[in-house]
């Protein structure tokens, strides 16, 4: 089979614990563009960290971020997807998150904005390399249509407000869960799966030519919708149920390995 383009996830498939790009990537994604194959990046992090770390890999194809509502070309060019939440659902997302009184976070125009700044906030913010705002009243903010929302506090309090929300929003938003005691809130139309298909259909690829390697349960539906699914390293029943290839062993190993598999197949 002749593949012409793959989507890889950041966290945990090409980044290591600490968020550092793992030995050989880069040598890994440089031989696929040698053989002409088209390397993307799909990832839950903004476009910011997603545009540094593109840079770095040498990618030049449009980027998925946010979960996938987000695909917009490298080096801050155009934006060809967006699915932001609507500002009626968003208002009800800051209600529903108030009640719980947990820290909550909405991603508006590539900055975040804040009511309360916790203490994790700002490293955070200027890790990604964006503008942290803290505000009154996050209603007036949402009113924009965030890209994505999001909810820290501890993990009993998140799982608490996943089931609310699922209760509530459930046909509306897809939420992935962080490290237990965080969560992200985007809408359902989003997805790392829908935002491959859009760009595969974008630069004329079809579904059968498709990669997508991840190690997560937001990977899962690029996984499936991809015409290979490959999944690295100690992933989750799920994802690994998702999967056509899965290539095990040390964790910092796997990405490459399932590259050098992935090359042998043309």
């Amino acid at each position: 089979m002749s593949y012409r383009l793959v989507a890889i996830d950041l966290d945990g498939t090409v980044l290591d614990k600490d968020g550092a790009i793992i030995p050989g990537a880069e040598e890994a994604i440089e031989r696929m563009l040698a053989r002409g194959i088209r390397v993307t990046l799909a990832t839950g992090r903004m476009y910011q960290p997603s545009n540094r770390f593109a840079e770095e890999l040498n990618i030049s194809t449009p980027l998925i971020c946010y979960q996938g509502a987000l695909v917009r070309e490298p080096g801050y060019g155009q934006t060809l997807w967006h699915k932001p939440l609507p500002a009626p659902l968003a208002r009800r997302l800051v209600n529903e998150i108030r009640r719980l009184g947990v820290h909550q976070y909405a991603y508006v125009g590539g900055d975040i904005y804040v009511e309360e700044t916790g203490d994790k906030d700002l490293p955070y913010a200027r890790h990604n390399g964006v503008q942290l705002n803290q505000v009154d009243d996050l209603m007036a903010v949402v009113d924009r249509g965030p890209t994505e929302m999001a909810a820290r506090g501890e993990p009993e309090e998140i799982d608490l407000l996943i089931n609310r929300i699922r209760a509530s929003c459930g046909t509306e938003v897809i939420i992935n869960k962080v490290h237990g005691s965080f969560c992200e809130i985007a809408h359902v139309e989003s997805g790392k799966g829908n935002a491959l298909r859009f760009l595969a259909d974008r630069i004329g690829i079809p579904q059968s030519q498709t990669v997508a390697i991840g190690d997560s349960p937001n990977d899962i539906s690029m996984l499936r919708w991809a015409g290979l699914g490959i999944v690295v390293g100690d992933a989750p029943v799920d994802v690994r149920a998702a999967a056509d290839w899965i290539v095990d062993g040390l964790e910092p190993a796997c990405f490459c390995q399932a590259v050098e598999r992935l090359l042998e197949s043309l």
